[in-house]
């Protein structure tokens, strides 16, 4: 059925090598991630959870997303000069971030309700955002030189020397920061593999200019003012349930939901990187040429709902037995979870693949009201932490059916307002 709607062009055999890349890292993960899960401490799970979480909301503005902006200009030695500039940029940020840990790390321990003998964390945030962050700049140059199976190449490259580090820590007692050892093992092979890709791409450090790095970020400071929030409001909706999880009950709580939001969001990433680019591509050349889409639309959701009722059935049915058969007896109450929130997961695999859709449609500005509107009620969930954990996973539930439910109906929407008004101008 997906055939059918995909271009027999580059742009989907660059697509599907991305993809590729992307599943065998997933993959790699979630199979490690089953071994680890027993090699581990629930707890030392549920602090690494929380150190991941504030990973992935600081990591979109470490850069200042100049990272975006490496594929566009026209000459080489401007697209290296902005790496350069999305480089130091993580690195000023992190250094402000390192001090602000060092002032305040009583403060921000006692928000996030961990002890402090987990304070250690905290001081590794900096380093992993700085090397995550980096090797972002570097992949956007990857992508400018089209270079996508160098790519997928250090997605898995990332996850085996990541999940083979975290497994040679665990085996030597060093349980404590094993995960976030394993973690930036991870990062700096990523960093050290795309840093040799790029020289292998073009890439020389003698186009480097600080005169030219200051116009640059003159140049696209749309991107630090107009993109940025966005991203970070996308981030916070994305992570900040784990963390109140953490803040209202406990590590050992945070690691369970930690695995059961792990193995729930796995569809929908894979979906919507595989999918949503090629769907973008196909609806924004039929979109300029005034032309249908709504049977190609209506096809891929129908394939998505098939695959998201197949999901919902099969958490409802046995997700407490498979969790912990794959992870361990302790992780039975994961899938637990699984059941109470699958609905809103199932909905998301269904939207999520599609919701780029306002790009072509020239709505980019009701999604960005739509994305500020869920995480003012993503937000609500400060104020439930006299909730028993099922109580408040039922009012994450009811959050995301809401939010994803409503984003669905406006895309349905202004898709027919599209499709009335070009058969308009037909008749």
């Amino acid at each position: 059925m997906i055939k059918r709607l995909l271009p027999s062009s580059d742009l989907f055999k660059n697509i599907s090598t991305l993809v590729i890349g992307f599943l065998a890292a997933q993959l790699i993960a979630i199979l490690l991630q089953g071994v680890m899960r027993r090699m581990y401490p629930v707890e030392d799970f549920g602090v690494y959870e929380v150190f991941i979480s504030i990973t992935g909301i600081l990591l979109v503005v470490a850069s200042l997303r100049y990272e975006m902006a490496v594929v566009l200009p026209e000459k080489k030695e401007d697209a290296v000069n902005l790496v350069f500039t999305g480089v130091f940029s993580s690195f000023s940020f992190n250094i402000v971030l390192l001090l602000l840990i060092y002032f305040f790390e009583g403060s921000i321990l006692s928000f996030l309700n961990l002890e402090p003998h987990h304070g250690f964390m905290l001081y590794y945030l900096p380093a992993a955002i700085f090397l995550f962050s980096t090797y972002q700049v570097f992949n956007y140059y990857l992508v400018r030189r089209k270079a996508y199976k160098e790519i997928s190449v250090n997605k898995i490259s990332r996850r085996l020397s990541e999940g083979g580090g975290q497994v040679f820590f665990a085996l030597a007692d060093k349980l404590n920061t094993g995960l976030i050892w394993g973690n930036m093992l991870g990062h700096v092979v990523n960093i050290v593999a795309g840093g040799i890709q790029m020289l292998r791409n073009g890439f020389s450090v003698k186009s480097f200019s600080i005169r030219r790095q200051w116009y640059l970020a003159r140049k696209y400071k749309e991107f630090p003012i107009y993109n940025m929030l966005p991203a970070l409001l996308n981030a916070i909706c994305m992570h900040l349930p784990l963390l109140l999880i953490n803040k209202f009950y406990d590590p050992e709580t945070t690691a369970h939901f930690g695995l059961t939001k792990n193995v729930l969001v796995l569809p929908a990433s894979i979906l919507t990187v595989s999918i949503s680019q090629v769907l973008l591509q196909s609806i924004s050349e039929k979109c300029r040429a005034k032309e249908s889409f709504i049977s190609d639309l209506n096809r891929i959701l129908v394939l998505l709902g098939i695959l998201a009722v197949v999901m919902t059935l099969l958490i409802l049915l046995w997700a407490p037995k498979l969790f912990a058969l794959y992870a361990g007896q302790e992780y039975y109450i994961s899938g637990v979870y699984a059941r109470i929130i699958v609905a809103g997961a199932a909905l998301k695999l269904v939207v999520a693949p599609v919701s780029n859709l306002f790009i072509p449609l020239n709505k980019i500005k009701v999604y960005s009201l739509w994305q500020a509107v869920y995480f003012l009620m993503i937000s609500g969930l400060f104020l439930m932490s006299h909730l028993q954990i099922q109580t408040f996973l039922y009012a994450f539930l009811i959050i995301d059916v809401i939010a994803y439910g409503a984003l669905l109906v406006i895309i349905l929407y202004l898709s027919h307002k599209y499709e009335k008004s070009i058969n308009q101008q037909e008749n």
